[in-house]
């Protein structure tokens, strides 16, 4: 047996390396704390969690085929610990992944980026309400995908989440296809187009099938309810449909999405198409380090590096991003009230090391419509080991 290191962001984690099988160890542990200072109605202050707590392995076999297996103890206190990903892919076939188990299917720039690498704590709301629908963590499914330096194609059959009071009996179809029209040293050009349609939704034993969309406002401490919140929709059919673009130049990335969801579904005991609708829209900035890259396999972007070989404090300062996003999701629709939400945030990133982040987060938020409409300040802060 052999000891090896493999460099993450430009600090080494060790692996092992036995006989062409390589095993790396896998750690996205996240600790939040924060609250709302200001809000109206007035909810409970401050809260801390350990959001996410995902720890396990990662194999490759003569790199012919690969093996996750991840286990989510949070979040923590009282969260649901479950599997995470437990999941083979055969990557034997040159630009081809075909993956089955329970993993993430490919739908969505923000969606597809790791928890520990997204730009903000959490993803924007419509990001978060159209990957539930079908194509979230968790979720058990088949995926084909093919992929290289200036494309990404992912189709996938999905059924339900995995783990305890979860009803697996979902059947849906998720798509995605990426093109990078400009790739250049400096500038790329990033285009995308995903769709989800869930044809079969889940119903408990006798139970018509149901269907919810609901959020928390883009950020999390554990002492906040759902503010956008459609409650349970019996429905035949949904889907989401939506485009996703980026421009990255240099240390400035930019990065939009924007999505219609459909629920075919019986209100009132009529039958009735329900639209509802989202976008988000974000800057990012490194200001010391090398900017975020984008990867073929997720067509997604990576967190920023370290511009030069350094184990810690890039540069004397560690790497710093800087990013401002606003979004809007709006689940209001013919009977359904559940919420039209819009929130502006501001946020410093701090990477000491390659595996370690600190964020800092600010958020200003109102939900009009809905059962509890809402306007609020927020901050949040985020200390993440990650590799």
């Amino acid at each position: 047996m052999m000891m090896g290191a493999a460099a993450a962001h430009a600090q080494n984690v060790p692996t092992i390396d036995l006989h062409g099988i390589t095993i790396k160890p896998y750690a996205t542990d996240q600790l939040d704390v924060g609250g709302f200072p200001g809000a109206s109605p007035a909810r409970p202050g401050t809260g801390a969690r350990g959001a996410r707590l995902r720890n396990g392995v990662r194999l490759n076999i003569h790199k012919q085929v690969e093996i996750g297996a991840i286990w989510d103890f949070g979040p923590a206190p009282g969260g649901p610990m479950r599997l995470f990903e437990g999941q083979v892919s055969y990557i034997g076939l040159r630009h081809f992944v075909f993956t089955a188990g329970i993993f993430k299917p490919s739908f969505g720039l923000e969606s597809m980026q790791a928890q520990g690498d997204t730009v903000f704590i959490e993803r924007s709301s419509i990001s978060t309400l159209t990957r539930n629908l079908a194509t979230g963590i968790e979720r058990q499914a088949v995926q084909a995908e093919t992929y290289g330096k200036r494309y990404h194609f992912a189709l996938s059959a999905t059924a339900g989440t995995a783990g305890p009071g979860e009803n697996g009996n979902q059947r849906a179809m998720a798509f995605r296809l990426v093109g990078l029209p400009v790739r250049t040293r400096s500038l790329l050009f990033h285009l995308g187009f995903s769709g989800e349609w869930i044809f079969r939704p889940a119903s408990a034993g006798n139970a018509a099938p149901m269907l919810s969309l609901s959020d928390n406002p883009e950020i999390n401490p554990g002492t906040v309810s759902k503010y956008l919140n459609t409650g349970k929709i019996q429905s035949d059919s949904a889907g989401a449909f939506g485009v996703e673009a980026a421009v990255s130049w240099q240390k400035l990335l930019f990065q939009g999405e924007a999505y219609d969801i459909v629920l075919n579904s019986h209100v009132n005991s009529s039958s009735q198409q329900l639209r509802f609708h989202g976008w988000y829209g974000q800057l990012g900035y490194t200001i010391n380090g090398k900017g975020r890259e984008w990867k073929g396999r997720t067509a997604a972007f990576s967190s920023p590096s370290c511009d030069r070989k350094q184990s810690m404090l890039c540069n004397g300062y560690g790497v710093l991003e800087v990013a401002a996003r606003y979004s809007q999701a709006d689940l209001d629709a013919g009977p359904i009230h559940g919420g039209d939400q819009q929130t502006g945030s501001l946020a410093i990133n701090w990477w000491p090391t390659g595996i370690i982040r600190t964020t800092v987060q600010y958020e200003y938020g109102q939900i009009t419509g809905g059962d509890m409409p809402e306007h609020f300040h927020a901050v949040m802060s985020m200390f993440q080991i990650k590799f």
